[in-house]
């Protein structure tokens, strides 16, 4: 069952409290889960002009590791007149969890815009999962597949990035997704806003701010991929295999034409030298052993020996 938790201000709250409290939730949640996520409701993902923020993060608390889309949003003035937002926290048990990744729930979800009504409620209804392909406009293609390795791979992290101006992070963010295997999409964090509560130990895409001056800027064209030459690992190569399945396709989908002849002439070199070795191996199954004449040799000497003796006799 998933869980849902929603946190505003409100004149009396579940608990009996005025001001910013558990207006919502869903019965039975776990109390260590409970106030995490009240934990998590602050409104920090609202600094600055945003009016809505939704995130994926990962809560680690009771020994679980609970995946969790929060959504953000300011809501006008309470009932005292100070100015409030809501928080809206969903929890994903796995069965939940759909194979588009969090991004795709995320966009069909209703979240909550004004105030509830107070009290405890059931499991949440899930909607279907709303999917989107293609590259976002105004990014390099190429970009796509860049993050996607970055939060994916076995040296997977956090990046930072700098969207084009009017880009739609939702947009970005089920570009890179999309990209990641389905396996792993829900072990990469984001956000729709430069700060949320992001679980540690776990990669994220996070929107820059101003003076992130090491944000990877997509509006400007993407870095060339890093190319392996066979027999030379490099970085994470060199301490085994990569398992994700991100890599092959950053790089064969944008080597550069030089790139290309290399990479197409290094399979030729490899089976040239396979036939050379397979040659000398049937040289090397038939030629005499060095012990063969003397066997001989002692064998003809035995025989000599035997007709002298006949004779004589």
């Amino acid at each position: 069952m998933s869980f849902e938790l929603i946190h505003t201000s409100v004149p009396r709250d579940l608990d009996g409290q005025s001001g910013f409290g558990v207006a919502a939730m869903t019965r039975d949640l776990p109390r260590q889960l409970r106030d995490a996520l009240v934990a998590w409701s602050d409104g920090s993902e609202l600094d600055g002009t945003n009016e809505r923020a939704i995130s994926y993060a990962i809560c680690q608390v009771g020994g679980a590791a609970w995946p969790v889309l929060t959504c953000v949003t300011r809501c006008g003035v309470d009932w005292s007149g100070r100015a409030n937002r809501v928080a809206h926290h969903l929890v994903l048990e796995p069965g939940d969890r759909c194979i588009d990744g969090p991004i795709a729930l995320a966009r069909a979800f209703a979240f909550a815009r004004v105030v509830p009504e107070v009290g405890v409620r059931r499991a949440p209804s899930l909607p279907e999962p709303a999917s989107e392909q293609g590259n976002p406009r105004g990014v390099d293609p190429a970009w796509i597949d860049v993050l996607a390795e970055r939060v994916s791979g076995p040296d997977a992290s956090t990046v930072v990035v700098r969207l084009p101006a009017g880009l739609d992070p939702f947009v970005l963010i089920a570009a890179v997704t999309a990209r990641v295997e389905p396996r792993r999409r829900w072990a990469v964090q984001w956000s729709t806003a430069p700060v949320f509560h992001a679980g540690q130990g776990f990669p994220s895409i996070v929107l820059a701010r101003e003076q992130d001056a090491h944000a990877l800027d997509l509006a400007q064209p993407a870095p060339s991929p890093r190319t392996v030459v066979a027999g030379q690992p490099t970085g994470a190569t060199a301490t085994g295999p990569r398992t994700s399945a991100v890599e092959p396709i950053a790089a064969t989908a944008h080597m550069s034409t030089r790139e290309r002849s290399t990479a197409s002439s290094s399979p030729a070199t490899s089976h040239e030298a396979r036939p050379q070795k397979a040659a000398h191996e049937p040289v090397a199954a038939t030629s005499v052993k060095p012990w063969v004449p003397i066997v001989l040799f002692a064998v003809a000497g035995v025989m000599v020996l035997v007709a002298l003796g006949l004779l004589l006799w």
